[in-house]
């Protein structure tokens, strides 16, 4: 290195090093093995543009974490001892002159000659977090210019000192490249496309595309044909003139539109980081190495679970510090109230109404508004269960944003997109209150300011932690191959019959990835194990020996390879769920008893629900053995698989249909390799333990997870089988007379899950028993008509035998009273 060069080099590390002390850089998805992967080997980091405090700054992050340091001289060739770093236009032959050129010859004849395992290491970094819709002169001086003078950057450096992103990729072997080309130098040409679509798509990854501004937005929703189609239809009618349809249609694009402001994101960052620090044990995240790779090459429209207003906050907050982009959230209208709605909406948020319903203009701006922003490449979320959940499961799925998601696509067919289901939980519900009185009968209250002002109540209360878990991402152009491998040649020809298939595939997939990503947290385990006891009381020694028998279970055979199990042993879970769930201990000379009652009793279910489809399938095996010691395997196989469809739709469980024989054969394995079950080889049955013993304790409160879904199965088909034996029934009469019921037996037996008589839940199982072939429908005077199949009635007296006599008992003296009403009434 020449003199007067090395003399600069210095001069700029000595001016830079004042400046570079505060800088807080945060590394990204940083695997602390690379050390051990570059030892010993030539390294050639790789930045995107040539910058000195890029590289001061990355000495010291190389320094810090022990990995190959920059000491080869510019124009020499890296080698075990000395690292070297290459910029993308020299790499692609843009710039650095000869010396640039003669760097590359270098390396492209070491390579040539098989012995010099370079490592091409691509580095992103990050000043700020601002996609590129600048326009005002402030944003252009503080932004993360690719081409920032020294003043420039000297003030990038001081405003995002704390806000500095650092990428280090896994290492390419640039010898890979040379055995796939014949000419090294084309081998070089392909290596510098490939770093150029890298650098662009982890730009894209963490910035986002460049935003267009609300007032465009809504301009080019506005001039799109179908817009002005709808605007054409509204004035045929003689009450309107072009002047006040044209002004509602603005009216409606801008009550719609999103405000994304990245200025507003960092604020929003800074006060949530406060908040959840306030009311919050901690953030659990999972699986975000992953979805990182999927933001990598694809656009990612995210649907989560929803079971809190604190969803989206956690989700866009996640998102944003794991060093991924904010998505566009469409949030419903009712949370468009000052001055809540505002900030929002600067947050990402575009609002959606409730219903669509005899609104054609307003359907035309909202489908024209997410084609614009999906077309765009912004990142999206919508919650396809549309409300959040009182009861803890999943609700069936709304499909409305999805099908314009899925048409939208279909005008841009190339597009990389995946789907990314996501898991949400908390260790204790902020709106716990709430729920418990809605559940209870009490009508929702509307979101509002005053109400917001109400909420600041919850600083004086510990929640425990949130889990936010994302499941396996669901790539767009697979989904419609699955249902349809020629969807291409179709939709080109105009052939779109297969797309409802695929909204509905999609759909249930998503709900089933979600539940595969799922955290069984303490509060969830010890929910599931206290109310499977008939009084929601149990011995202490007890509810420890079950937590240890179902964290085994679930270790052996893990429900699927995303769930996440507590830690620690049983009584370390037991007391972590003891502290946020509001549970008794009973002193009592035996051992301590423990205990839930009144609304916290009411929230275990919650709790419960949210994840007791982990265990759903070993409870529906373990009820068979709640009144017999001895069930032949075969026939347990067969019964289960002839269950299975119902609690799978309900619950929606991963395991298909067509491999549910496999799956109970491999639990049923399990249960004995944990002395749950004994097989007997010579005729083939399985038998349980003696009453009275420990195993029989476990195996007993594992039937049990699921006994209230199952009662809910039997009032509704026995009533089925009683009132529409002969002829048709409305159905809307059925499935109230069905909920009526249940809300009556409920009080009878004392149960305190609200979900008991759901009417979701009660429709879930009646469209099951259609798609099941056993309810046929018919339709007459534009309502549905019900019609049972014979085979309905032995399903029902399959799940009888399921229930305990007391239950059974209930439940016949119901439905034959109701058929002495029926008949009464009818005379």
């Amino acid at each position: 290195m020449p003199w007067f060069t090395r003399l600069f080099f210095v001069l700029c590390r000595l001016l830079s090093a004042p400046f570079l002390v505060g800088v807080k850089p945060k590394l990204l998805q940083f695997d602390e093995a690379l050390h051990d992967e570059l030892q010993g080997k030539p390294v050639c980091y790789v930045l995107r543009l040539h910058s000195w405090t890029d590289r001061f700054l990355l000495e010291r992050i190389f320094k810090a974490h022990n990995l190959p340091l920059l000491r080869a001289s510019p124009g020499k060739l890296p080698d075990a001892e000395r690292a070297a770093c290459l910029y993308l236009p020299v790499l692609a032959g843009q710039r650095g002159g000869s010396r640039g050129q003669q760097t590359m010859a270098g390396l492209i004849k070491q390579a040539a000659q098989g012995d010099y395992p370079l490592q091409i290491v691509p580095v992103s970094i990050f000043w700020g977090r601002n996609p590129g819709s600048e326009t005002s002169f402030f944003k252009l001086l503080l932004g993360d210019g690719e081409r920032a003078g020294a003043l420039r950057k000297l003030l990038i450096i001081i405003a995002q000192r704390r806000n500095v992103l650092v990428h280090i990729a896994q290492p390419l072997t640039f010898d890979k490249f040379v055995e796939r080309k014949q000419d090294p130098a084309a081998a070089a040409a392909m290596l510098a496309r490939l770093m150029s679509f890298y650098f662009s798509r982890r730009a894209t990854a963490t910035l986002g595309p460049h935003l267009l501004s609300r007032q465009r937005i809504v301009d080019v929703v506005l001039r799109r044909q179908s817009v002005r189609d709808a605007i054409a239809s509204a004035l045929e009618s003689p009450d309107e003139n072009a002047a006040a349809v044209n002004k509602k249609a603005r009216k409606m694009a801008e009550e719609i539109a999103a405000n994304y402001d990245d200025r507003m994101i960092r604020a929003l960052e800074l006060i949530l980081s406060w908040v959840f620090r306030k009311i919050f044990a901690g953030l659990n995240i999972y699986h975000i190495d992953r979805l990182r790779e999927t933001a990598n090459s694809r656009q990612l429209i995210y649907m989560p679970s929803h079971r809190s207003h604190f969803d989206y906050l956690l989700i866009s907050y996640t998102l944003y510090v794991q060093g991924l982009v904010a998505p566009h959230i469409a949030a419903g209208v009712n949370l468009n109230f000052w001055p809540v709605g505002g900030l929002l909406r600067r947050g990402g948020a575009f609002y959606i109404r409730r219903s669509f319903g005899g609104q054609p203009l307003y359907s035309a701006i909202f489908k024209s508004y997410l084609d614009v922003i999906l077309s765009r490449g912004y990142p999206m979320e919508f919650f396809p269960e549309g409300g959040r959940s009182r009861t803890g499961r999943l609700l069936p799925p709304k499909k409305g944003v999805l099908k314009m998601t899925v048409e939208s696509f279909l005008q841009q067919p190339g597009r990389s997109v995946a789907m990314v289901p996501i898991y949400v939980c908390y260790d204790k519900l902020v709106e716990s209150a709430s729920y418990v009185k809605e559940l209870r009968g009490a009508s929702k209250q509307s979101e509002s300011a005053g109400g917001l002002l109400k909420a600041r109540k919850i600083f004086k209360s510990s929640y425990g932690s949130p889990h936010v878990a994302f499941g396996d991402p669901l790539s767009l152009d697979e989904c419609f191959s699955h249902i349809e491998p020629n969807w291409r040649k179709l939709a080109q020809a105009g052939d779109r019959s297969f797309v409802p298939a695929v909204i509905d595939y999609i759909a249930q997939e998503n709900m089933e990835r979600i539940n595969a990503a799922a955290v069984v947290n303490p509060i969830g385990l010890v929910s599931m194990i206290l109310l499977s006891s008939p009084q929601r009381a149990m011995a202490e020694d007890e509810l420890l020996l079950q937590i240890d028998h179902f964290i085994a279970l679930l270790k052996r055979l893990p429900y699927s390879p995303d769930v996440t199990l507590p830690e620690g042993s049983a009584a370390e879970i037991f007391e972590q769920a003891a502290r946020t769930a509001g549970l008794s201990r009973i002193e009592h000379p035996w051992g301590p008893i423990i205990t839930a009652t009144g609304k916290e009793a009411v929230m275990l279910t919650y709790y419960r629900n949210s994840v007791m489809h982990v265990l759903a399938l070993p409870s529906l095996i373990a009820r068979f053995f709640r009144h017999s010691q001895t069930v032949n395997e075969a026939e347990l196989i067969e019964a289960c698989v002839l269950l299975y469809p119902f609690v799978k739709q309900e619950l929606f469980l991963r395991v298909r249909l067509e491999d549910c024989a496999a799956d109970v054969k491999a639990q049923i394995d399990n249960f004995i390799a944990l002395n749950l079950l004994s097989r007997n080889a010579q005729d083939g049955s399985l038998s349980r333990a003696d009453v009275g013993t420990e195993t029989y304790a476990v195996l007993t409160g594992l039937g049990r997870i699921l006994r209230e879904t199952f009662e809910r199965y039997t009032v509704t088909s026995l009533l089925l089988v009683q009132e529409i034996s002969d002829t048709p029934a409305p159905r809307m009469d059925i499935e109230q007379h069905t909920i009526e019921m249940a809300q009556r037996l409920a009080i009878l037996s004392g149960r305190e899950a609200p979900e008991y008589f759901d009417k979701n839940l009660f429709r879930v199982y009646m469209d099951t028993l259609i798609q099941q072939g056993l309810l046929l429908v018919e339709e007459r005077d534009e309502q549905q008509l019900l019609r049972v199949d014979k085979r309905l009635e032995a399903l029902s007296k399959r799940w009888v035998a399921l229930l305990g006599p007391d239950v059974q008992q209930s439940m016949q003296q119901l439905i034959r009273k109701q058929a002495i009403n029926s008949g009464a009434e009818a005379a």
